[in-house]
């Protein structure tokens, strides 16, 4: 993998150079044929020649406009280049491990969440890092959105599974749209100003703003011929001049109301504009293989339409130059003409905004996870449970373990039933548990998992791994896991099914309060008919098995210990671990015990 990214790195890398060389090249012409056009004027002029000083202005004008387009063509392919070159560079230090170019998408933590914040999906070495390679806001909050509310529709799943493959096969389509959305820029609030406006009313919607637009121009026209042949004075323009300024005047506040709204929002909709293109690109060729919900949004129409919001969008920015606001309102009542322009084209495609920027959100946080499952080599993908399974896997990883380093474990969990986890301090028990339960984020996403095998029957996941204090709401450690507890039997009762993970049951109590709660939580959990897995310190839980043969079963990670020296197999066994280790970690720490 690091030498496929590697060849695209260095093949980036030296067209940037070339294209860089270019670009110098071009500017040092620019220069020279400014330096020959002002030459040129000058001899012109020398010679007295006013027809030839416009001939030369005009081709020099003429010849430099279109040497600043082409280089303007050039300066964004360089762009895009350096796009590509620190896109491949990215995933070759991800392979090395090095996730830190990536969003860490610490914005989205929620410790209130049902499962998120205790398997480190947001935050800095979390999922969400190693996922992440979506270039639009809306793409990111997407992605977030999706990995915190997981599909538990299986037709769903398939269809995103069949998506994410095919897009996973999709490299240069999957880079081009990245280097497209890297080279452009969005504000960070463009996509929610944008659909405040949408919804609001039209504030020029009379005919007779409509009237003035088509008036104005005409009559400014026939003064200032009238002007140029001298039959008004210059003081008799400037008079009539003070009607359309005045009635742009008049609206100033109206017009900047909404402006505000929108203003400078332009580049985000050019750089949307271009991602719909690259959409449409594979929608035209495999439109069946998107999604239903995708399938159905037109791509080629929401390119169009965004890319002249966005040249509506400019011509209104115009105005925020003093010079430029006199000039065109005086000429065109601008600020009325392009009002009505946005008005009209927000009547017109209100409805189908939301569809176009969710169709460049999903796509973009869908090719995160194809790209994960690109890099995932080791991996397969999950099927369905045909039987009782809640999740039946054969060696199972975490993902965020490196591959050379990562320890693969066996899972079996009935519908119905927990697996109860005890085991030393250290021995692996927290890891497994977050490796099951980022395992089922990243299935019911429709990814691949980093296992032989992976059976599962999708289902809200709850857990209770990290919980907090917290002195805001004046709430200790034990009532605050009380609480999360409460949560997730209140969602039981509520006819709910879920899949429970908890790690340590009642930390905050005495020994015997904690083995007597714990014991009762999960007699109660059992009568709920939910599933899960737990882990505990408590090895007296273990009896539980015998009580509930068909709701418990026992494994461990044990520790073997000689002379002193812990040695960790992170392989998970059948049973009640015997070994405990925490006296030997304080001596070894320097305690005294």
């Amino acid at each position: 993998m690091v030498e496929s990214y590697n060849s695209r790195t260095i093949y980036y890398s030296a067209l940037s150079q070339k294209i860089s060389s270019k670009s110098k090249n071009l500017s040092i012409l620019r220069l020279v044929l400014f330096i020959i056009a002002a030459f040129g004027v000058y001899l012109s002029a020398v010679y007295a020649s006013i027809s030839l000083v416009v001939l030369v202005l005009s081709v020099s004008i003429l010849s430099f406009a279109m040497l600043v387009q082409y280089h303007s063509k050039v300066l964004y392919e360089l762009q895009l280049l350096k796009a590509y070159t620190q896109i491949n560079e990215n995933e070759e230090k991800a392979e090395k491990g090095n996730y830190s170019n990536f969003k860490d998408g610490e914005i989205f933590q929620d410790p209130e969440h049902p499962f998120a914040f205790d398997i480190d999906l947001f935050g800095k070495g979390s999922l969400f890092q190693f996922l992440a390679r979506t270039v639009t806001n809306i793409g990111t909050e997407q992605l977030a959105k999706r990995l915190k509310n997981p599909i538990l529709i299986k037709d769903r799943i398939i269809e995103r599974q069949r998506f994410i493959n095919f897009l996973a096969s999709q490299l240069e389509w999957r880079q081009k749209f990245q280097a497209t959305g890297t080279a452009h820029e969005e504000g960070e609030n463009d996509r929610e100003r944008i659909m405040n406006w949408i919804k609001l009313p039209g504030l020029f919607q009379n005919m007779l703003y409509l009237y003035l637009v088509i008036l104005i121009p005409v009559v400014t026209t026939l003064f200032t011929a009238l002007l140029s042949i001298k039959m008004i004075t210059f003081q008799n323009y400037l008079l009539y001049l003070i009607i359309p300024w005045g009635i742009a005047g008049t609206l100033i506040k109206k017009t900047n109301t909404r402006h505000s709204l929108v203003s400078k929002t332009s580049d985000m909709l050019v750089k949307y504009s271009k991602l719909l293109k690259i959409i449409d690109e594979l929608k035209s060729k495999e439109n069946l293989k998107f999604p239903k919900d995708l399938q159905a949004i037109n791509s080629v129409e929401a390119g169009k339409k965004l890319k002249e919001l966005s040249a509506i969008l400019n011509a209104l920015d115009n105005r925020l130059n003093p010079i430029s606001w006199t000039l065109l309102n005086a000429i065109f009542l601008w600020d009325i003409l392009q009002m009505i322009r946005l008005e009209k084209w927000q009547k017109k495609n209100q409805k189908e905004l939301a569809e176009w920027f969710y169709l460049i959100a999903e796509t973009d946080a869908l090719i995160s996870l194809a790209n994960f499952n690109f890099n995932m080599k080791d991996s397969t993908v999950p099927e369905f449970s045909i039987s009782d399974e809640m999740i039946l896997a054969k060696a199972l990883g975490h993902p965020l373990i490196a591959g050379s380093t990562r320890v693969h474990n066996d899972v079996e969990i009935l519908k119905g039933s927990f697996v109860l986890i005890t085991g030393a301090n250290m021995a692996g028990k927290s890891t497994y548990l977050r490796t099951i339960a980022t395992s089922m984020v990243l299935a019911m996403n429709g990814c691949s998992v980093p296992a032989q095998s992976y059976q599962f029957s999708p289902i809200q996941l709850y857990t209770s791994i990290r919980t907090q204090d917290s002195l805001q709401k004046n709430e200790s450690y034990f009532y605050a896991e009380l609480k999360r507890l409460k949560s997730i039997i209140d969602v039981l009762r509520d006819g709910n099914e879920l899949f429970i993970i908890l790690d340590e049951i009642l930390k905050g109590t005495n020994s015997k309060d904690k083995h007597q709660g714990s014991e009762a939580l999960l007699k109660q959990l059992i009568s709920l008919k939910s599933s899960g897995i737990v882990a505990t310190h408590d090895i007296m839980l273990g009896e539980l098995e015998s009580i509930f043969p068909d709701n418990i079963r026992n494994f461990c990670f044990e520790v073997d210990i000689t002379d002193e020296r812990l040695d960790f197999d992170y392989k998970l066994r059948r049973g009640v671990s015997q070994n405990m280790n925490a006296t030997i970690l304080m001596r070894q720490m320097g305690i005294t015990v």
